[in-house]
């Protein structure tokens, strides 16, 4: 058995005794849920449901089955009730994502949007690419936004239907320098990977990639103890860093100048190998999108298509 979410598909089932029905009730897709109840009686090994031509019954077994699931969703909602805020009628959203500025600017845009007086109980957390998988498959978070390098992507996919997880393209950018106006690549127009091999590289956040070979992922940890580096996971840490360490340089998605101008520090293009990263959005498959889902996802993809300024 996966999740407490399959004993909640099964349970709405027996309430409607329609596959259909319920599939709407639960805003998913009808082949999902059908898949997902098969799997589940795959897992138990016995038949929990017969499928008649008036609709979806219990086995005698499944009844048994679908007693047990009730009490044990009904102790996993006693147990939420304990933590859970008295007013449980606002709005919710909830997003893991990664440090980007573009991400957070349509929050802000989305938020704003619903008004002042808007009853609302939002939760934004930054993290890397594993993290945000893991936060959306084990139902943490509705959304996450997965930022990977291109080159790995097959990976990622793999591990999207691997975890029933559906994703949406948002952004597809290559990485810029960040580095200090005093640094001795400031007057360079475009960088290349040879002008930075003297210098140390500020590493910010979590690049790892899920089921890589072991040859490739020798290969890059071998790259990484080749170059000086610093790894940080924390924003002001890597801005500080980049303005004390003498040399020092971040690869960082494309931002508006203005955005660096604060911490005195200059955005250059760069031609590096493997430089293109994508931002894709992703979710539970099946899952229906509410309007405010659908409100953010518009201010997020405009706020990644003015952000493209490289």
């Amino acid at each position: 058995m996966n999740s407490l979410l399959q004993l909640k598909y099964a349970v709405e089932v027996e309430k409607t005794g329609s596959i259909s029905k319920a599939a709407e009730n639960l805003f998913m897709n009808q082949p999902n849920l059908s898949k997902a109840i098969r799997e589940l009686e795959d897992d138990v090994g016995v038949a929990i449901f017969d499928r008649t031509a008036r609709g979806v019954v219990p086995t005698e077994k499944g009844r048994e089955f679908l007693g047990y699931a009730r009490s044990i969703l009904s102790q996993v909602a006693e147990m939420e009730a304990l933590y859970r805020p008295a007013d449980d009628h606002r709005l919710k959203f909830d997003l893991c994502a990664p440090r980007a500025g573009y991400i957070s600017r349509a929050f802000a845009a989305f938020t704003a949007s619903l008004g002042p007086d808007a009853d609302i109980c939002f939760s934004y957390r930054e993290s890397g690419p594993m993290r945000a998988i893991k936060s959306v498959s084990n139902e943490i978070t509705r959304f996450g936004v997965v930022r990977y390098p291109l080159a790995y992507e097959p990976y990622f996919l793999g591990e999207f239907a691997e975890r029933s997880l559906t994703y949406e393209v948002v952004r597809t950018f290559p990485r810029a320098v960040l580095i200090g106006r005093g640094h001795p690549l400031a007057g360079i127009e475009k960088i290349a990977a040879a002008d930075l091999e003297p210098f140390t590289e500020i590493l910010y956040g979590d690049w790892s990639v899920p089921s890589l070979p072991v040859s490739e992922a020798r290969q890059l940890a071998q790259t990484q103890e080749n170059k000086k580096t610093v790894s940080v996971f924390e924003r002001a840490s890597q801005m500080e860093l980049l303005a004390s360490i003498p040399g020092a340089y971040s690869l960082v998605p494309p931002e508006p100048q203005s955005v660096w101008n604060c911490f005195n520090l200059l955005q250059k293009p760069c031609d590096l190998p493997q430089n293109e990263c994508r931002d894709v959005l992703i979710f539970r498959a099946g899952y229906r999108k509410t309007k405010q889902d659908r409100l953010f996802l518009e201010k997020l993809k405009n706020s990644a298509a003015a952000n493209d300024i490289l």
